[in-house]
This record gives structure tokens, sequence and C-alpha cells, in this order.
């Protein structure tokens, strides 16, 4: 659970509380309905013989469209029609009437507008959002009767966790604060920093392009104590120096972390430093507010080969395996790029742009 609420975004706290009192205010309504008499009252005794009468997969899956239809409701305009077709559809199979084709038709429908809205719009693939993905996959899996039927589930399953994958990716660098499935935990921006934060920041790139100036030099780097964390080749590899993340300090630039280089061949660019803080959970300094802003990375770890990964399209780990959250870190790049030295990611094409012209 440690994992869960710090991914919730503002935006879709109202969708939560929603999902969390929908069973109480639907068992109060249906009370109330049921005792007076008239058309109200019919109906409300039609679905509670329906309920009844309704085999416990129809049950699960109405209960499970609900749901969706709850979170869906609050979470934007855009869903709230979705939300009336999935309340419909659990009516429809709690009084026994035709609800499985039904779903087949609007779950794509609306997988593929959350993955454009996770996208492009305000708030990225946070655990709200994927919760009511998930509850509307399992839906879907439970209307499936036929083996053609399942392996087109088990497809769509695919192909919106891969898309969820790439939306988390691509949208590493969006100022919000979601927990990205991808694996990144963004912290929160908070308000416009003040003249002094403004200040402190710039202090800080300027001193940590100047004690790093010898570094240019890969060679120098790797005399240093410098090595690299992954393949030794690409336009962002990190070195890592073991004993200066051990040392307990935090934004020394005479001792960062990690180095970030882009290499080609016999071509290193140093592109900037990594600062880490020393103890995962604890926040990093925010010295210049919003423009200093900390992530931290989930993995996934095990006693069973490989070990260590990341965390699936929909923010879990793998059986036989835990989620650890690493220290918080924080990017300074020394290149001028696009965006400040405090820019949350780099463009590739633009880093070998640069490795390329030799700067």
């Amino acid at each position: 659970m440690n994992d869960f609420w710090p991914g919730i975004a503002p935006e879709h706290r109202a969708a939560l509380a929603a999902l969390l009192v929908a069973p109480l205010l639907a068992g109060q309504a249906a009370r109330i309905v049921a005792g007076h008499a008239g058309l109200g009252q019919a109906w409300a005794l039609r679905l509670r013989d329906g309920w009844r009468a309704a085999d416990p997969l129809t049950r699960t899956a109405a209960a499970v469209l609900g749901a969706v239809a709850a979170l869906h409701l609050t979470m934007s305009p855009l869903l709230a029609a979705a939300a009336l077709v999935e309340g419909w559809l659990a009516l429809r199979a709690v009084r026994g009437r035709a609800w499985r084709r039904g779903l087949a038709f609007t779950t794509p429908i609306v997988l593929i507008v959350y993955c454009g809205w996770a996208a492009r719009g305000p708030v990225g693939p946070d655990q709200v959002g994927m919760a009511a993905a998930i509850l509307q996959l399992t839906a879907l899996s439970l209307a499936a009767r036929r083996f053609a039927a399942r392996a087109a589930t088990v497809l769509v399953v695919m192909l919106f966790g891969t898309a969820m994958w790439l939306v988390g990716f691509a949208r590493h660098d969006h100022h919000g604060p979601d927990r990205l499935q991808a694996g990144v935990v963004q912290r929160e921006a908070g308000p416009p920093p003040t003249a002094a934060q403004l200040a402190a920041a710039r202090d800080l790139a300027e001193r940590t392009r100047a004690a790093t100036a010898p570094y240019r030099d890969l060679a120098a780097a790797l005399a240093a104590g410098y090595r690299p964390a992954g393949p030794a080749e690409g336009p962002q590899v990190h070195f890592d120096h073991k004993a200066h993340q051990a040392d307990g300090r935090t934004l020394d630039p005479q001792a960062p972390e990690q180095l970030v280089y882009a290499v080609r061949g016999d071509r290193a660019l140093l592109l900037g430093v990594v600062y880490q803080v020393p103890v995962a959970g604890a926040p990093g300094p925010a010295i210049g507010g919003a423009t200093t802003r900390w992530h931290a990375h989930d993995v996934c770890v095990g006693l069973l080969p490989p070990g260590f990964g990341v965390v699936s399209p929909y923010g879990g780990c793998p059986p036989l395996t835990i989620s650890v959250t690493a220290a918080e870190m924080m990017h300074v790049w020394v290149v001028d790029p696009p965006g400040g030295p405090y820019a949350e990611h780099l463009d590739d094409a633009w880093v070998e742009a640069k490795l390329a012209g030799g700067q």
C-alpha cells in the first residue's frame, strides 16, 4: 500500500472516494426504494430477486462493472458516458439479460480513449486510473465464454499493458504527481519557487558545472572510481560511485553519486550528474522549490533469476518478487539542454546531435 497512495493524482481522489462509498450508498438507496410502494419498489424487488437468482460469475461481473462505473463517473467528463453504459450493463446482468456483447464492444473503446487521455491529458496513468482499467479488463474476462473470446481478452490486456508502459515512459518528464507505471515516482511540484530558491538553484547548477569540469574526460571519471551502472554505451549512460553513495552527504558537487555521459565508440560527452539521498524513503532537499524536483524508481527484487527488474505495465511486480523504492535522486545537467539544468529528461535525438557535434 505504500506504493499505492503516493500514486493517486489529486484529480482522481474524488473517483477513489466514490468507489469506497458506492457500496454503502447503493445499499442505502435499495432499502429506501424497497420501503416505498410503487414502481420504484417493484423495480428494486426485481433487482433483488435477479441478484439472488444470478450465478456467482454474473454477480461478480455485475459488482465489478458497478465499481468501474463509480470510478469512471467521477474520473473525468470524458469517461462519464462510459460510466452510464457500464452501470446499465451491470443492471442488465443482474436482471438476467444479455450484457456480454455490450461489454465486449465498449471495453476496447474505453481503453483506447483512456490511453489517449493518459498520454495527452493533465493526468498520467496513475493508480486510480489503472485500477479502473484492471477492473474493466477483469469484467471482460468474466464475460468470455468461448476460447476465441478468452484469447481476444488476453490480447486486449497485452495491448493495453504495453500502451500504458509506453505512456509511462513518455510522460517521465511531465509535471504531475503521478506514480508512473514505468516505475518512476515523481514528487509533486508544489508552489512556484521564491526568489531565494531560484538563486539557490542557480548556485547549485554553477557549482556542479565547475566541480565536474575535470570529468569531461571519461578517463578521469574512471580513474576517480566511477563505473557504468549498465551498458557502457548509449545516449545516457549512468556511472555510479559506490563510495559517494555511502558517504552520507547530499548535494555535494565535489562528490556526486552518479555521472551521466553520452557514449558512442571512443566519444564521450559529460551530460550532468545525479544527486541521490543516502537513505531510501527520505525526501531530497528541494533547495530550489519546484525548480529542483526529486524522483525515485520502483524496482522488483527476487531470489530467483534474473533477480532484478522493473515494475509491470500495471504498476506491480512479477510473482515471487517484491517492490522496492530506491532512494530519491535528481539530475543536474551541465550541457545547457532545453529546459535548463534541472530538466527532468533529455531528448535522445538532442543528445546524439550534441555528441556528434563534439560539444
